[in-house]
């Protein structure tokens, strides 16, 4: 019988044998709770999810894919761990609507009970190993995990969980699919301009332009990939009185100060998963968590230190990957419009022509600088979904690097943005108006998407 029906031969009850009030409430009562009961959940670990960003990481070192790849496989995972969490915290809200092609997800059988983390993980898991190249770092972290799961839920709770999870990880994996990455792998290689002030490929591959198509990706929460301008860089001049000459003389005169804070933070901040290193006739990669790594693994630690709750997390993670992914997209929209030269060649054949720069200078152009804008992008997003507060980062200490103390996410990202000169890969203009975009970019993020309901 439907409920209203119920509620309304009640009342015509009530009337006919004049019920006092206080005996028809229980009633009433009573019916509401007749209704579809929220299904019973329980959380085993709220650190679940960084966890899975760490399978992640490990597959993008042995993929070795430039940062935009990486993390793009960052942005979807996270939103299929946060979609599949949405329907059991009711002031939540899922991003379907709000996030381009995104359609709602499956929604669980309430009548069966959950593992909350499990179920997260299942979707992160799922939609990650759709996304990267070799499976392996993926599929024996889900396999590990699923077996620590199955000695602590009942068989019921514990297929459910998964279930579900893998449900919703299938939804995103096809939502992924239709982004128009696929269709940029088929693309033309990016043609070298001749023109003095283009980019140049440098030391010590001489690699090829990466992800001249990045642009073209269906974004995340942004209309179009040119939604935030900023101004053309400097024009190219040789001309030592020119104000180009200044910002190239400003790079070598950097590196001759051989600051050692400065190198440090260089190379904290280097974050390329693709560098590698020349002893002789060997060649060897250096193992980098990438510029999206590095922000989801500050959060991470954040969220330990602050007990964020499983739920929090993935909001975390899926804001500030979402942003991220939108950086990437128009800071490479941007660079392969204006095909700006690097501080490398610009010194090489200006001041110095043996000169190179503390970190590895990567293979596309220089303006804006990308870590300017995802670093900037990240603390807009962070500080307004979770506020100001000091944290002790160590997302650098496994690879060597030990651990920096913050005030706050504004101060870490000021501090990437610098870090950039510091290694000798950019000019300050790009820096700058790389914060500038980011900055906009998450401005535009916390106005367009909601996670919680008002």
């Amino acid at each position: 019988m439907p409920r209203f029906f119920r509620l309304h031969m009640l009342l015509m009850f009530a009337h006919s044998n004049k019920m006092n009030s206080k005996h028809f409430l229980p009633l009433i009562l009573l019916i509401g709770a007749c209704g579809k009961k929220a299904p019973k959940t329980v959380v085993l670990d709220n650190d679940i999810l960084s966890q899975c960003n760490t399978a992640i990481q490990n597959a993008i070192v042995v993929d070795r894919v430039p940062a935009p790849v990486g993390g793009r496989r960052y942005f979807f995972a996270s939103v299929a761990a946060y979609e599949s969490l949405v329907p059991f915290y009711k002031e939540y809200t899922t991003l379907s609507g709000q996030l381009n092609g995104l359609k709602a997800a499956p929604m669980p059988d309430t009548s069966k009970s959950y593992c909350l983390d499990l179920v997260a993980m299942a979707a992160h898991t799922y939609a990650s190993k759709k996304l990267v190249f070799k499976e392996d770092s993926i599929i024996n972290f889900r396999t590990r995990k699923l077996k620590e799961y199955k000695s602590k839920l009942s068989s019921d709770q514990y297929e459910n969980s998964i279930s579900y999870g893998d449900s919703v990880g299938a939804h995103i994996a096809k939502w992924a699919a239709a982004d128009n990455y696929a269709q940029t792998r088929g693309t033309d290689f990016y043609l070298l301009k001749k023109e003095p002030g283009k980019w140049q490929p440098t030391l010590p591959e001489y690699g090829e332009a990466v992800e001249p198509n990045w642009g073209k990706l269906r974004p995340a929460g942004i209309p179009k990939a040119d939604l935030i301008q900023i101004q053309a860089p400097e024009p190219y001049s040789e001309n030592k009185n020119s104000r180009f000459y200044t910002i190239v003389k400003e790079v070598f005169d950097q590196s001759k100060k051989n600051d050692s804070t400065d190198l440090l933070i260089a190379k904290y901040w280097d974050d390329n998963p693709n560098s590698v290193v020349h002893i002789g006739h060997a060649t060897y990669n250096v193992l980098k968590v990438s510029p999206a790594g590095h922000w989801l693994g500050i959060f991470s630690t954040v969220a330990r230190q602050k007990n964020f709750t499983l739920i929090q997390r993935a909001e975390g993670f899926a804001r500030l990957s979402a942003g991220i992914h939108d950086a990437f997209i128009i800071c490479w929209h941007t660079k392969y419009v204006t095909e700006y030269i690097r501080p490398e060649t610009a010194i090489r054949k200006m001041i110095d022509s043996s000169w190179l720069p503390y970190i590895e200078t990567p293979a596309f152009p220089e303006y804006p600088s990308g870590h300017s804008v995802v670093s900037s992008c990240a603390a807009t997003i962070l500080t307004a979904t979770f506020g100001e507060f000091s944290f002790i980062d160590s997302t650098e200490l496994e690879f060597g690097l030990g651990t920096r103390k913050f005030k706050n996410f504004r101060e870490a990202s000021n501090e990437a943005c610098m870090s950039r000169l510091y290694g000798g890969i950019h000019f300050i203009d790009g820096i700058e108006k790389g914060r500038e975009m980011g900055n906009k970019l998450g401005e535009y993020h916390l106005t367009k998407i909601t996670t919680r309901k008002q």
